[in-house]
C-alpha cells in the first residue's frame, strides 16, 4: 500500500489557502502539506469567482499533491478531489451529495462545496498539484444572488446547532487519502466508475458555456477522458472539456 500521510497546518486568516500552499510547493514542502484557515480574505473557485469565506461557517483548505503521474493526467486529480469531497459529505453526514461536472457538488441541486485545482505543469511526473476545497458547512444565510444557488450542511441538516468543524475536516481529509492512494495503487478506471455513480449531470439537459460560446443538449456521459459528453439535435455528440454547466431539467428513463 503507497504510504500517505498529512502534514497540517492551520491559519486563523489568510488572504487564499492555495496560495498558501503554493508558496509552500515552490519551497519544497512534501506531498500531503494541508492548510486549513477559519477565514479567507481572497478565496476563489473555478473560473476566477470569489468563494465567500466567513469566519468559523465554512472548511477552507488547501493540499499539496505530487502525483507520479504523466502531466498529461493532472486532470484526473479534480476527478479524485470532487469523488472524495462527495463521499465524505455522504458518509459523514449522511446527506444526498452529488456532483456537477467538473467538479462541483451539489444537494438537492445546489452547491455546497466547491474545488479549486491548480498546477505548475513541467515535463516529469511528480509535478505538484495544489487541491483547494470550500465546503459550506454552518452557514444560516446566503448573500440575495446565491440564495437559490448554494446550501450549507447545516442547512441540510435541518439547521440546528452548528456542526464541529473537525468533524468535516477530519471526514474529508480522510475520503481524500482513500481515493488518492487508491488512484495512485489502481489507476483512473475504479476512480471514474464510482465518480459517476454520484454524477448529477449525466441525463439532464445542459447549457455548457465556453467563454462566449455555448453548448446546449442533453448530456449524455462523461468519458474516460473525462470529457462531457453532449448529444444535440438528437444524433450530433460534442465531447467538452471544460466549461460551466447549467442544469435543466432530466430526460433520463429511469426517473432520476
Amino acid at each position: 500500500m503507497t504510504l500517505f500521510k498529512f502534514n497540517i497546518r492551520r491559519l486563523d486568516t489568510t488572504s487564499s489557502t492555495n496560495d498558501e500552499v503554493i508558496r509552500m510547493a515552490e519551497g519544497g514542502a512534501p506531498e500531503g502539506t494541508v492548510v486549513v484557515a477559519r477565514r479567507q480574505t481572497l478565496g476563489r473557485g473555478r473560473l476566477g469567482r470569489r468563494w465567500e469565506s466567513p469566519t468559523g461557517a465554512g472548511l477552507y483548505l488547501s493540499v499539496l499533491l505530487r502525483p507520479q503521474i504523466c502531466p498529461s493526467n493532472l486532470w484526473q486529480i479534480g476527478f479524485v478531489a470532487s469523488l472524495a469531497a462527495a463521499s465524505s459529505i455522504r458518509r459523514a453526514f449522511n446527506l444526498d451529495a452529488r456532483i456537477k461536472w467538473p467538479n462541483d457538488i451539489l444537494i438537492e441541486g445546489r452547491k455546497v462545496c466547491g474545488i479549486l485545482i491548480e498546477s505548475t505543469v513541467a515535463d516529469t511526473p511528480a509535478s505538484p498539484v495544489v487541491v483547494g476545497i470550500g465546503i459550506n458547512v454552518n452557514t444560516r444565510a446566503f448573500p440575495e444572488e446565491l440564495a437559490e444557488k448554494a446550501t450549507s450542511l447545516l442547512l441540510q441538516s435541518g439547521g440546528g446547532q452548528d456542526i464541529d468543524l473537525n468533524l468535516a475536516e477530519s471526514a474529508l481529509l480522510d475520503s481524500i487519502r482513500e481515493w488518492y492512494v487508491r488512484y495512485l495503487t489502481e489507476g483512473f478506471p475504479p476512480v471514474l466508475h464510482a465518480w459517476r455513480l454520484l454524477d448529477c449531470t449525466s441525463g439532464h439537459t445542459v447549457r455548457v458555456l465556453l467563454g462566449g460560446d455555448a453548448v446546449e443538449g442533453r448530456a449524455v456521459e462523461v468519458d474516460l477522458d473525462g470529457n462531457l459528453i453532449v448529444e444535440q439535435d438528437g444524433s450530433q455528440r460534442v465531447a467538452v472539456s471544460s466549461g460551466e454547466v447549467i442544469l435543466g431539467h432530466t430526460k433520463r428513463s429511469d426517473g432520476e
